[in-house]
């Protein structure tokens, strides 16, 4: 396939129910495939494989999955994060919040305690709704492997399509395949946590190099069903969805009997506030600016909206089932996350304990305190299985990623990653590419907990600012262009993908904040060094491939 950069041709793209977008652009493909898709576009004007060739693509990959899976690809997903004696220790990328919820969980207990839990989780969730909603539209008019970018590059024209869509693409790869050593490494620390609790004298638990092992055998664990079949792929789907709501039984049915009689009164759930994070002998964050960063309690659950998007060439009525998975996933999250948050804080039994656990992951302590030693190593075992699955669900939309920008030749080494090899016609290449990526970048556990926690705590970043390089693109170059396809915001579009853009431009800055005072050399947020890099790498690689 040709480079985003060729001479743009005239053509007319289509949405769902053929509503035509016209547009100034490249078709993505050599002068002799062209002719193709426009074969392949009158010979399936009404099926998903017209439309894709409409948008300048051949049907590469099996278009076997639904509207369960396109839900469960996102629900799969939830960021997490784990500060452990007052370090950066790991984020992960997912929305699953029964396993993703409990790793931030000891965090905001420090940075908030129980009413910045609360407040921050209800009111993300809530404007995560909104954000999914905005890119769900975009979604179902352009429904390609590529996602955001190529979203980007249909809705910034041809003047400033090649710079826009170069500059989200890799934005966007930087978040996904960094998403995955993060998303492993909170799995391993549930498998560490529940042998901490059996084996509290074991000294190999807290080596680097034994957390290393743990999580490249879970990589390659997670990589089975992607570099399989799409068969393979459902069943680890369902699989995650089942345990999923075995977790969400037990919390709801154990917890409480466990703790029947010792719930804490709603004072200390809805009003008690912890300053935690000044280590030093006087205090340099205020009771204000803990609020603030308490919000990445939040907002590090709900992420990956475009999971979904990434499926788009593989799902059937792509156009809806795209759209509906991806909001679908976000609203079903928010409406069973926030009751099970309060529940939880309900049975907190010891909160300074809670607040100073020595855990790998101290959900551990929590779970000790409600449910003993054997019904904690249980849950925490279940948390691992459900966390390993949600790394399958990041490998997918990593390679998914890789493949479309391979394919539009954006990486170095496009020839290998774009190939789709076997008769289940899986892009194997791309899903090798990102788990070798992730096993590489997880070798920092074994030097530098702080290094890890920066690199993992980019992708977030990396996300929202390709999310907005997507939605200020939509309502400002792309205004007058867009025709939506039949699932659309209507008359709200406009208010929403504003009110998005301020959200992630906020989140974009406090992101950036030190989370924990005196700032030393091991407490730094080094996210605006890693933000950096991968800036140098996409400035640099679009100037020289004349993106620029």
């Amino acid at each position: 396939m040709a480079d985003i950069m060729d001479p743009p041709s005239s053509v007319v793209l289509r949405g769902g129910k053929g509503n035509s977008y016209k547009h100034e652009a490249p078709l993505l493909g050599v002068p002799d495939e062209r002719s193709q898709n426009e074969e392949l576009s009158a010979q399936f004007s009404t099926t998903d494989e017209g439309l894709l060739a409409r948008l300048g693509y051949k049907q590469e990959l099996n278009r076997g999955l639904g509207l369960f899976e396109t839900w469960a690809a996102t629900f799969s997903v939830a960021k997490t994060y784990h500060r452990s004696r007052g370090k950066a220790t790991d984020r992960m990328q997912c929305m699953n919040f029964v396993s993703g919820l409990p790793i931030l969980f000891g965090w905001v207990m420090m940075t908030g305690g129980p009413q910045a839990a609360f407040a921050s989780w209800t009111m993300v969730s809530t404007i995560s709704c909104v954000l999914a909603f905005a890119l769900a539209e975009v979604a179902a008019a352009l429904p390609t492997a590529g996602g955001i970018y190529f979203w980007t590059f249909c809705l910034a024209r041809s003047e400033w399509g090649p710079f826009l869509s170069w500059m989200t693409a890799w934005w966007n790869w930087s978040a996904w395949v960094l998403s995955v050593p993060g998303t492993q490494q909170g799995a391993t620390k549930f498998l560490i946590s529940a042998l901490q609790i059996n084996y509290p004298d074991a000294a190999v638990l807290d080596q680097g190099w034994f957390s290393w092992l743990l999580i490249v055998a879970g990589l390659m664990v997670a990589l089975i069903p992607n570099i399989s079949s799409q068969a393979w792929l459902q069943r680890y789907f369902r699989v995650a969805i089942a345990i999923f709501f075995v977790l969400f039984f037990l919390f709801w049915t154990w917890f409480p009997i466990a703790v029947a009689g010792r719930f804490q009164p709603a004072s200390f759930v809805f009003t008690t506030f912890n300053n935690g994070i000044n280590l030093g002998p006087r205090q340099q964050a205020s009771d204000a600016y803990c609020w603030v960063i308490s919000l990445l309690f939040g907002a590090w659950e709900f992420g990956g909206y475009d999971a979904s998007a990434h499926l788009a060439e593989e799902t059937k009525d792509a156009s809806k089932n795209v759209a509906r998975g991806m909001w679908l996933s976000t609203v079903s999250t928010t409406v069973l996350s926030i009751p099970t948050l309060i529940l939880i804080l309900f049975c907190i039994q010891d909160f300074e304990a809670l607040v100073n656990a020595n855990y790998a992951n101290n959900w551990a302590e929590f779970l000790v305190q409600v449910v003993g030693p054997r019904g904690a190593t249980a849950i925490l075992i279940l948390n691992y299985i459900d966390c390993t699955c949600a790394t399958t669900a990041v490998i997918l939309s990593a390679q998914r990623v890789t493949f479309a920008l391979s394919r539009d030749r954006i990486l170095p080494g496009s020839s290998l990653f774009r190939k789709v090899g076997g008769v289940n016609r899986i892009p194997v290449n791309a899903g090798l590419l990102v788990v070798f990526i992730a096993a590489a970048v997880s070798c920092t556990v074994m030097g530098s907990s702080v290094a890890f926690g920066a690199i993992t705590a980019t992708t977030i970043i990396c996300q929202s600012i390709s999310y907005l390089f997507v939605l200020i693109t939509r309502h400002t170059l792309g205004r007058s262009s867009f025709e939506p396809a039949s699932w659309n915001l209507g008359r709200l579009s406009l208010p929403i993908g504003c009110f998005a853009i301020l959200w992630l431009t906020f989140l974009s800055i406090i992101l950036l904040f030190p989370q924990v005072f005196p700032v030393t050399l091991q407490t730094l947020n080094y996210s605006p060094i890693c933000l950096g890099i991968v800036t140098c790498v996409s400035v640099v690689g679009g100037a020289t491939r004349g993106a620029l």
